[in-house]
């Protein structure tokens, strides 16, 4: 960790910055694991998703020019970092930890207790810099891909799910998690162009675009877990992908656990991404 810069100051977010902010962020993410390409409309439509607002994000600042922020989302007593980012030749300097240390003051200010965060596996360099503001894991997210199947006998016969129905699926679902939970926007966004199922105790959704297929959501409520709920629904799902004539499906955001690995193995699905998740208590 380089020497911290006195000279950085940390300031908030004002409306007329909000273009030069997507520059830095472009510029912040152009070297990452997942390259970034963004717009006004892309952070706008982000922030929107995940409940965000722009009075808390902060700002790094070097004699008036952004070189970093952070996205702080506050949901009563809890918080996620919906963003962080320092322009490369800001690395080093102590701009990530005191961007940190600022969204924490704020977060904290608002009465929040614990504050999650995700960090792709593999970016050393950020999971190193939360271990040392006190963050631990928590749980992993995955992503993967893989070609979709026909399956006989799913155990379950799932009904078209209505938007109200899905959001209260959705909700129960993810109830513990911070991010998942918050996305209500983006389960409606999707589910304007997807096919919407329901069981009793869970959802999915299902979407093809030309031959690609997407499960944008898949939930099963906790008390119903471990019955194979998750594995029939994604059966009937990827059934459904299979006689839309799509050649490969993508998941998104599915618990690392033994039963999910175990469903990846027998659908032969590679996992593409894996996101860990790191709390802290304030």
């Amino acid at each position: 960790m380089g020497q911290e810069r006195e000279d950085i100051r940390i300031e908030k977010l004002v409306p007329e910055r909000l273009d030069h902010l997507v520059k830095v962020q472009e510029e912040a993410f152009s070297d990452y694991i997942i390259p970034i390409k963004s717009s006004k409309e892309f952070f706008l439509d982000f922030q929107r998703s995940v409940g965000g607002d722009l009075s808390t994000v902060l700002l790094a600042s070097d004699a008036g020019k952004i070189v970093g922020y952070i996205n702080p989302v506050i949901d009563g007593e809890e918080a996620w970092i919906g963003g962080i980012g320092v322009i490369p030749q800001y690395r080093s300097a102590g701009v990530g930890t005191k961007l940190m240390r600022s969204a924490e003051e704020l977060c904290r200010n608002r009465g929040v207790r614990s504050v999650t965060l995700e960090v792709i596996e593999g970016n050393d360099r950020a999971q190193r810099l939360y271990g040392r503001m006190g963050f631990s894991a928590s749980r992993k997210f995955l992503s993967a891909e893989g070609k979709p199947a026909r399956f006989e006998g799913f155990g379950i016969q799932p009904k078209v799910a209505s938007f109200s129905e899905v959001l209260y699926l959705h909700e129960k679902s993810y109830k513990d998690t911070c991010w998942q939970r918050r996305k209500r926007a983006a389960v409606i966004q999707s589910a304007k162009g997807a096919e919407s199922y329901k069981v009793e105790g869970g959802f999915v959704m299902i979407r093809a675009v030309e031959t690609s297929g997407f499960i944008p959501f898949l939930g099963v409520l906790p008390e119903a877990r471990r019955r194979g709920i998750g594995t029939a629904l994604a059966k009937y799902a990827l059934t459904k992908l299979c006689d839309a004539g799509v050649f490969k499906v993508a998941l998104y955001n599915i618990n690392e656990d033994l039963q999910t690995v175990r469903m990846l193995d027998e659908f032969d699905f590679k996992v593409t991404m894996k996101q860990i998740e790191m709390r802290k208590e304030l």
